[in-house]
């Protein structure tokens, strides 16, 4: 009876044990499974995807890590060397290894301190600053042009989105146009091509609809990648592309953009950079100082005339710069960087006015191009197929001529959509060079 009992309770405790392995296993494979995808909103809003990039987008990361290694490397600019500690045993006597036996004998305990010429660490800390805010100045600019290209692939993803909802459309009115003219063909009153040209449209609309489901995988993979989503993450149907921004004058984005833009910011804070490398390489070519205090411990000796007093000794090492050649060239280096820095933001102060220029061209040809769609050729075209339809239903219209009028109005349908995408897109050029918000 008594083994009985034993054996169940053996039996009992072995059963709960592997279940707390087996739960102790799956709490720990659970905890290796890779994060998941966060809950996508419905409708995609472009503000999520920018401020998902600012936090999640790898390259940003990247650069903020850069501009937060400069700001911590000027914090520890420009300060003294750290003095160095000494220790000597002097003038052991190798007969008896006594340090006894000699006033001369004693252990020596030195310290250290490298001074530099006055103004050069001042110099040093000045220019790992202005290092620091180029670092900064330069992480703003990635950010805006970050910003730029997710709204660039925000649209494009609406692009192919309506795209294809537009050919889906299509398809279906497509099928209708094709029923309609096999019942006028079963009755007498129309012609087989029109069945069989409705058909060839068809399958030829059937062919676009594949191209334009693999153009959505493609943008929806653009923007996974810029938002640091699964390669294979499927979005919901954004937003409405249309926006009513007014559009800003030329002559006032070109005159603030030497102030507004972070990278002309970065590029005079390398400027600055720069000129205070070379004022400290010239001060570094004059000697520096090594300043020394030391003690030594000593043991009294019979011989010893201070009966074993300590004694303390002062000095300094002065570091001759002799090399001039070496030195010359070291400046002429730095002074080369300069001229590289000023160059540079000469270059990018007229490319940003290039992309300015070009950019609002770009917005104020896609704002008439989609006022002029909305307010004309788009109603035009449908009011044209519609009247089409009719006309063909009652056989004043032959049936290419119906195809053709429904071919326009897919067409405007589309432009549209990709006018609205290029207005947004101009706009997110000209924020991104301007390195401010316009709208």
């Amino acid at each position: 009876m008594f083994a009985d009992s034993i054996s169940v309770v053996w039996s009992r405790g072995f059963t709960l044990f592997v279940v707390l392995l087996l739960v102790q296993g799956a709490e720990s494979l659970a905890s290796q499974q890779p994060e998941s995808s966060p809950s996508l909103p419905h409708p995609l809003p472009l503000s999520w995807c920018i401020e998902r990039a600012s936090s999640a987008n790898p390259s940003l990361q990247a650069v903020d890590a850069e501009a937060e290694a400069a700001r911590e490397s000027a914090g520890a600019a420009g300060r003294l060397a750290d003095p160095r500690f000494g220790y000597e045993m002097l003038n052991l006597p190798t007969g008896d290894w006594n340090l006894h036996s000699t006033p001369m004998s004693g252990h020596q305990l030195s310290l250290i301190q490298k001074l530099p010429v006055p103004g050069l660490l001042s110099s040093q800390r000045a220019a790992a600053q202005a290092a620091a805010r180029a670092a900064d100045a330069g992480l703003d600019d990635r950010r805006a042009r970050l910003a730029a290209s997710v709204e660039r692939a925000w649209s494009a993803l609406a692009v192919a989105q309506r795209a294809l909802e537009i050919t889906e459309r299509n398809l279906d009115l497509l099928r209708q146009l094709r029923a309609i003219a096999e019942a006028k063909y079963r009755v007498g009153t129309g012609l087989q091509q029109d069945v069989l040209r409705a058909q060839l449209e068809l399958t030829t609309l059937l062919a676009e609809r594949l191209r334009r489901e693999a153009t959505l995988a493609k943008r929806e993979a653009s923007l996974a990648a810029l938002l640091d989503l699964p390669i294979a993450q499927r979005f919901p149907r954004t937003e409405d592309l249309s926006q009513q921004t007014a559009i800003p004058e030329l002559s006032e984005l070109l005159a603030r953009v030497g102030d507004a833009s972070p990278l002309l910011r970065e590029q005079r804070a390398r400027i600055e950079e720069a000129e205070k490398r070379v004022r400290a390489t010239k001060l570094a070519s004059y000697p520096d100082v090594d300043l020394s205090v030391s003690y030594r411990i000593r043991e009294q000796v019979t011989t010893d005339p201070v009966h074993g007093q300590d004694f303390l000794s002062a000095g300094f090492t002065l570091r001759l710069p002799v090399d001039r050649q070496k030195w010359n060239s070291k400046v002429a280096e730095q002074g080369a960087f300069l001229r590289k820095a000023t160059a540079s933001y000469r270059a990018s102060l007229a490319t940003l006015g290039e992309e300015i220029r070009a950019a609002h061209s770009d917005l104020v040809e896609a704002d008439a191009e989609v006022e002029l769609l909305v307010t004309g050729l788009l109603p035009q075209a449908r009011q044209s197929f519609e009247s089409s339809r009719s006309g063909y239903e009652v056989a004043r219209i032959d049936f290419l001529s119906l195809l053709d009028s429904e071919l326009r109005l897919f067409d405007a349908e589309l432009q549209l959509i990709q006018a609205r995408a290029t207005r947004r897109e101009s706009f997110a050029r000209l924020e991104a060079t301007m390195g401010e918000e316009l709208r």
